[in-house]
């Protein structure tokens, strides 16, 4: 149980200012950046524990044959500390908030992104609530979608709740959408293990984040599984349903 699976994404984007043929262009590009990168992520960069330990799963990556998840269960569970729980940020309905209070009593699955992502982000988003409307309600009633923008600057609250509504209709908790300073973002994201890094604008006006592109499932403040961009809309719905099985009496 010593592999290491790690997973950036890397985003470019053009300039809003430059012009709409250039703009197709870009994200084209940009699409085709990212399907190479969601296949090779393994290979580029390492997801690292609170403790500065690179994070470790079953096997060669995965969960191994005998664990209850399809998605990779952690050799190490990632604690949500104190400090990270405690942590007070704004909303997606322009409300403080905590991980602490969102988490609480549910099971919490925390993906860090940006709302202008021209694919992986919108992708695991929808997946998650494609997965989410496949479970019997009291599941769905007990999980809750924290999305943590990587992108401060543009994801104001207004922009990341009309984002987000485009994937939770019709479920009992509303995806939530989380912002604040960069540092405190970036504190955060360091805290859980997952590779963060600020927007940069380039000398030509295109735009690159990069950011971990890893779902973390907290279940009593500690993350026992992770999903990568590539996992299946069933294996989703598939180890939520097995998760909410280790929370407390509702």
């Amino acid at each position: 149980m010593s592999a290491v699976r790690p997973v950036l994404i890397v985003c470019a984007f053009p300039h809003p200012s430059l012009r709409r043929r250039r703009l197709r262009t870009g994200l084209a590009l940009a699409a085709a950046l990212l399907i190479a990168l969601t296949a090779g992520c393994s290979s580029t960069s390492s997801s690292h524990s609170a403790s500065g330990r690179p994070i470790t799963m079953d096997g060669n990556g995965s969960a191994s044959s005998s664990s209850a998840f399809r998605g990779d269960e952690l050799d190490h569970p990632i604690p949500l500390d104190a400090a990270a729980s405690s942590a007070e940020f704004t909303s997606s309905t322009g409300a403080k908030a905590t991980l602490g209070a969102l988490g609480h009593g549910q099971l919490m699955l925390v993906y860090f992104g940006y709302t202008h992502c021209p694919d992986v982000c919108p992708t695991t988003m929808a997946d998650l609530g494609q997965a989410l409307r496949q479970l019997p309600a009291p599941v769905a009633a007990r999980t809750q979608v924290v999305f943590i923008t990587s992108d401060p600057a543009r994801d104001t609250p207004p922009v990341m709740k009309a984002w987000l509504s485009n994937f939770d209709p019709g479920l009992p908790h509303r995806f939530v959408g989380l912002t604040g300073t960069v540092t405190q973002i970036d504190t955060l994201a360091k805290s859980v293990g997952v590779p963060l890094f600020p927007p940069v604008t380039e000398p030509n006006g295109t735009i690159t984040v990069q950011h971990g592109a890893q779902t973390l499932a907290f279940v009593d403040d500690q993350a026992r599984v992770l999903w990568t961009a590539d996992t299946p809309v069933g294996d989703y719905a598939h180890d939520i349903s097995a998760l909410a099985q280790r929370l407390p009496p509702a």
